[in-house]
């Protein structure tokens, strides 16, 4: 299933370049949390949840590169293990739970305006 943007724009168009920090803000906004909160220490679901998939994203833009450390400091100062169970984890549930994987597949298409980033 296709978000409606990716829908009325087929056409190849070159893809999205964004900053981590904008990145961030649109999950975050798509999340319906403040970036305070959902880079904070908190661990309600919603919230983890949330910077699970931010790292994800992160982790595979292309343009970006970041390591694993950088995405780790972007994320309230996180341990760079701490970065890599959490793209671990989403994977995994993306593998295992389709509804979740059309949630994610819908984030990439919202941000980037297609799901070619995704995988």
């Amino acid at each position: 299933m296709l978000c409606e943007p990716c829908i009325t724009t087929l056409e190849v168009t070159e893809p999205k370049r964004l900053t981590s920090n904008q990145i961030i803000l649109k999950v975050c906004e798509i999340y319906g949390v403040s970036p305070s909160l959902a880079l904070g220490k908190l661990r309600w679901k919603k919230l983890v949840e949330c910077r699970q998939v931010i790292a994800h994203i992160l982790r595979n833009d292309k343009y970006l590169n970041m390591s694993l450390m950088s995405i780790g400091f972007m994320l309230g100062r996180r341990h760079y293990s701490s970065i890599i169970h959490s793209i671990q984890a989403i994977e995994n549930y993306i593998d295992t739970e389709p509804d979740f994987r059309e949630k994610v597949i819908d984030i990439y298409c919202k941000i980037y305006g297609h799901s070619k980033n995704f995988y």
